[in-house]
């Protein structure tokens, strides 16, 4: 038997998708965008020694990287300053 109410209701009810064009409101959410600043830059017989600060939803991380290649990853700003310092100042690779 046809039912002309339920079958306006199946193809007329909001769907939870945002593709179908409801708006969760997650729609431009920045969380997984991720920015890099660098910190800090000094050339030393190594190369150029960039102390990073990734920053990525409401993390952010920071590593050293000499001549573009990261050398160590680490959560605390001092102490990935420290690490840029030590290879500045004459770290053997």
């Amino acid at each position: 038997m046809f039912n002309g109410f339920e079958e306006h209701f199946q193809h007329s009810a909001p769907d939870n998708s945002r593709f179908d064009g409801f708006d969760r409101g997650d729609i431009g959410n920045t969380e997984s965008a991720t920015t890099e600043t660098v910190i800090g830059r000094m050339s030393c017989w190594h190369g150029t020694v960039e102390v990073v600060e990734v920053i990525s939803g409401y993390d952010s991380d920071f590593y050293v990287r000499v001549d573009g290649r990261m050398v160590t990853e680490l959560m605390d700003r001092d102490r990935a300053i420290e690490v840029g310092r030590w290879w500045v100042k004459g770290a053997q690779p």
